[in-house]
């Protein structure tokens, strides 16, 4: 008896394919893939590419850069040297508070600039120039310590010679050793006899003088408004010839002081002037006063008019020639006829 079933189906048999076979069939597929997105393809090559092409020519060009800026920059040595913080004036004090270290190339720093193991032969002296920010400090600009009597800071042919000064020919007290002035010369000309009196002239006598000291005061004060300094007198420092005309200019007239700045060395030309030339005015020349060279006489009497008689010329005349007496006599009886 058999136990199938006529009516059913039977099942076919699973065939399994072997794994190598599957890899082989995608492997033989892949050129018709591939020539179907051929277009994808070569876009992705060409990125490649140009990717390539980019990172290459910017290393080029920044090795190129590199090159040129090494040849026009080449390297330089550097060297440390001693600025100012601030701008300075003359007279403030060389210390930390008002100095700084920076490196510059060695070709641009000053011949002789203070360098920083050099500065503590310079710390706490005072500047005898101004120094503007930056500037690098020199031995130059600072004020020396000097050693024996004040004469030993004056120039070999050059003299100091002290002048009276009130309030204003000293600036208001702020005029400091160190300074540089000009000297105007104030002074009423000297006029002939019997001419009228001139009027005063103002002619620049001196330029560019430096002075050395204030009252007793030798070396710049740290303060630069001079408040509370009073002094009577400054000692500037001239040549001999300038010394004799000085001394002159002080006897005959009055001197008056302005302060210039002491990097304006040039000379200013000026001429003298007056106060006719000042407001514009046209003076004529002064006529001179016929003076009587002799004794003036008054000769009158009788109620006539006076006569002004000159050397007794008239009296001689008039009476000595009537009389025959001397001239005196003549002049003391037209004196005695005028009383009665």
């Amino acid at each position: 008896m058999s136990l199938d079933n006529p009516g059913a189906t039977t099942p076919s048999p699973i065939t399994m394919r072997p794994p190598q076979q599957s890899r082989l069939e995608r492997l033989a597929g892949l050129p018709l893939r591939l020539a179907r997105n051929r277009t994808l393809v070569l876009l992705l090559v060409a990125g490649a590419f140009g990717a390539l092409a980019v990172g290459g020519a910017r290393g080029y060009i920044a090795e190129r850069i590199a090159t040129e800026r090494e040849r026009l920059n080449p390297p330089r040595a550097m060297v440390q040297v001693v600025v100012a913080k601030t701008d300075l004036q003359p007279g403030s004090t060389v210390g930390p508070d008002t100095m700084a270290v920076r490196s510059m190339p060695a070709e641009f720093a000053p011949g002789g600039s203070v360098r920083p193991d050099a500065f503590g032969q310079v710390e706490g002296m005072r500047l005898s120039q101004p120094m503007r920010s930056g500037e690098p400090l020199l031995p130059t600009v600072v004020e020396q310590p000097y050693e024996g009597n004040f004469s030993n800071r004056i120039r070999h042919g050059i003299r100091a010679m002290t002048i009276q000064v009130d309030e204003v020919n000293s600036v208001s007290g702020m005029l400091q050793p160190g300074d540089r002035i000009d000297l105007l010369f104030t002074v009423r000309p000297p006029v002939l006899p019997g001419m009228a009196p001139a009027e005063e002239v103002t002619a620049p006598l001196m330029q560019d003088l430096a002075v050395l000291a204030t009252g007793s005061q030798i070396a710049p004060s740290g303060d630069p408004t001079g408040s509370g300094r009073q002094f009577t007198s400054i000692t500037v420092e001239v040549a001999p010839e300038q010394a004799q005309r000085l001394i002159v200019a002080q006897r005959s007239g009055r001197l008056t002081a302005t302060l210039r700045n002491p990097e304006d060395r040039a000379p200013v030309a000026a001429a003298a002037l007056d106060v006719s030339t000042l407001l514009g005015v046209r003076r004529e020349p002064p006529a001179a006063v016929r003076k009587a060279s002799g004794p003036e006489l008054i000769v009158g009497g009788n109620g006539g008019p006076l006569r002004r008689v000159e050397n007794g010329g008239e009296v001689a005349g008039a009476i000595g020639r009537g009389t025959g007496d001397s001239i005196a006599d003549a002049a003391v009886r037209v004196a005695a006829g005028d009383a009665r």
